[in-house]
C-alpha cells in the first residue's frame, strides 16, 4: 500500500508538470517558457503536524545551476493520507527576507516557545485554507558558501519568475488533489509584498486565463513610498547596496549576523555585547528588534518592546521573547544583494526599475494588513496606485498614536501571541468572503 501511495505521488509530480508546461507561456513572464521547460521535483516530504493538518514540501529544480532551486510548501487538512479535504480556496504565502517560509510563517517547526498550532500557515489550514508557501532559491543556499558570483543578478525579477512557477505548480497539483484548477490569492510579507505587487502588475500583461493571481494580500509593506525623508532613508541604502554590487559583493550576509546575534543571547546572555555597546547580548538581539530607528534610522521595528529612555529592551510586548531570538536563530545566511538594491531603489522611487511599470494596472482584490510599529499606513499608498475596486485595508494598533515606537511591530503580525485574533482572523474572513 505504502508503495501504492509513493508511486501514485510520483504520478501526480509528472502530471503536475506537463499540465503547468502546456498552461503556461512566455508571456507570463519572460523567460518563464524557457525556466518551465527546466522544472523538475527533487524531493519530496510529507509531515504530520497534529489533528489532520499535514505539511508537504517540494525541492523543485527551475534551472541548470547548482543552486537554481526553490521549495514549494503545502499545509492542508486531510481526510486520509494524500487526500485533502474540500478546501475553501488557495493562498500562496511568500516570506520576507532574510526569511524562510517555516521559520516566519510556522514559527513552532524552529520553536518550543510556542503551541503546535500557533502559525498563520497552520491557522489558515485548520480553517479549511488550502495553504501554500516557496522558499526563494537564495534561502537555500548554504551558511559555507563562499563564492557568490552566481548570485549577481540575483533580485525581484526572478524571485518573482519563480513565484510564478510556484504558483503554478501549486494550482496544477490542487487540480490533481480534487480542489480546481482556479487562480489562488497570493500573500506578500515584507520583500515577499514586493514580489506580489510585480507578479500581480505583469500578469496584467497576460490573458487573463494566463493569470495565477487571484487577489493579493499585502502583509505590511509598501511598493512605493509618498514620505519624502522616508523615501531619502532609502535613496541612501539603495546608493550603498549600488557602490557593493560594482565593488563584485553580491551576498548581503545579514543572516550570518543575527544568528550571531541569537546565539549570544542564548549562550551568554547577561555578557556585554560587542555588537552595540551599552547593552547585554540579550538586550542586543531584543533592541534589533525593538529599536531599529536608533540603531539604523529605519522608520519602522520588528517587534514591539518594554523599553527605557536609551530604546534598550528588557522584554518584548507582543511577541514571546524567546521566539524571537529562535527565529533570528533560523534565518538564511545570504541575501542577494541585487534583491536589496531592487527594494532599496523602489522606496527610493528616484531610480528606475522595472517592478512598479504596471502598478496603475492592477485591478484584482487587495488586502492590506498593516502593523501601526511597521510600515503602518504609510503602506497605503501603494494600493491607491492599483487600478482595484476592492481594496480593504486595516492596521493593528494597541498603542496611542505618540507611543508608535512601542507598538504592534512588522514581524509581531505573525509571531505575536494575539496575531490570530487581531490580524490571521481577518485575513481568514477576506479570502473566505473572496472565494
Amino acid at each position: 500500500m505504502k508503495t501504492l501511495v509513493r508511486w501514485s505521488s510520483v504520478a501526480v509530480c509528472v502530471f503536475v508538470l506537463a499540465l503547468c508546461a502546456s498552461a503556461q507561456s512566455s508571456r507570463v513572464l519572460p523567460g518563464l517558457d524557457k525556466a518551465l521547460s527546466k522544472v523538475s521535483i527533487r524531493h519530496m516530504d510529507r509531515t504530520v503536524l497534529g489533528d489532520d493538518v499535514v505539511h508537504y514540501r517540494l525541492d523543485v529544480v527551475v534551472g541548470p545551476g547548482k543552486f537554481d532551486v526553490i521549495r514549494l510548501h503545502r499545509v492542508v487538512r486531510e481526510k486520509s493520507p494524500y487526500q485533502p479535504i474540500h478546501t475553501v480556496g488557495g493562498v500562496l504565502l511568500l516570506p520576507g527576507s532574510p526569511n524562510f517560509f517555516e521559520a516566519i510563517f510556522m514559527a513552532p517547526l524552529i520553536s518550543q516557545a510556542t503551541a503546535w498550532d500557533h502559525s498563520i500557515a497552520i491557522f489558515l489550514a485548520e480553517n479549511k485554507v488550502d495553504v501554500w508557501g516557496m522558499d526563494y532559491s537564495w534561502a537555500l543556499v548554504p551558511a559555507e558558501q563562499t563564492n557568490f558570483k552566481f548570485m549577481k543578478d540575483w533580485g525581484v525579477a526572478r524571485d518573482s519568475q519563480h513565484t510564478e512557477i510556484a504558483l503554478s505548480l501549486a494550482r496544477a497539483i490542487r487540480a490533481a488533489t480534487g480542489q480546481g484548477f482556479g487562480q489562488i490569492e497570493l500573500l506578500g510579507f515584507s520583500y515577499g509584498g514586493i514580489v506580489t505587487y510585480t507578479v500581480a502588475g505583469q500578469e496584467t500583461q497576460q490573458p487573463r486565463v494566463l493569470r495565477n493571481v487571484k487577489g493579493m494580500i499585502i502583509l505590511d509593506v509598501a511598493m512605493k513610498l509618498q514620505e519624502e525623508d522616508y523615501r531619502s532613508y532609502y535613496c541612501g541604502l539603495a546608493a550603498t547596496d549600488q557602490a557593493n554590487l560594482n565593488a563584485g559583493v553580491y551576498s548581503d550576509d545579514s543572516g550570518l549576523f543575527l544568528k550571531s546575534l541569537s546565539d549570544l543571547a542564548l549562550s551568554a546572555p547577561n555578557d556585554p555585547s560587542e555588537n552595540i555597546p551599552g547593552t547585554t547580548n540579550y538586550q542586543a538581539a531584543l533592541m534589533f528588534g525593538t529599536s531599529t530607528e536608533l540603531i539604523s534610522g529605519q522608520f519602522w521595528h520588528f517587534v514591539g518592546g518594554y523599553v527605557d529612555e536609551n530604546g534598550i529592551p528588557s522584554d518584548l510586548r507582543y511577541t514571546d521573547a524567546r521566539l524571537w531570538l529562535d527565529l533570528l536563530g533560523n534565518i538564511p545566511p545570504h541575501l542577494p544583494m541585487k534583491s536589496d538594491f531592487d527594494t532599496d531603489a523602489l522606496f527610493c522611487g528616484n531610480i528606475r526599475v522595472p517592478f512598479d511599470d504596471h502598478l496603475s494596472e492592477i485591478t484584482v482584490p487587495i488586502l492590506f494588513a498593516g502593523a501601526a510599529g511597521g510600515f503602518g499606513k504609510t503602506g497605503y499608498y501603494s494600493t491607491t496606485l492599483t487600478s482595484s475596486t476592492d481594496i480593504t485595508k486595516f492596521i493593528t494598533q494597541l498603542q496611542p498614536d505618540d507611543q508608535r515606537a512601542i507598538d504592534f511591530g512588522h514581524a509581531d503580525n505573525v509571531l505575536a501571541r494575539d496575531a490570530e485574533t487581531l490580524v490571521w482572523q481577518p485575513i481568514l474572513d477576506w479570502i473566505v468572503a473572496h472565494e
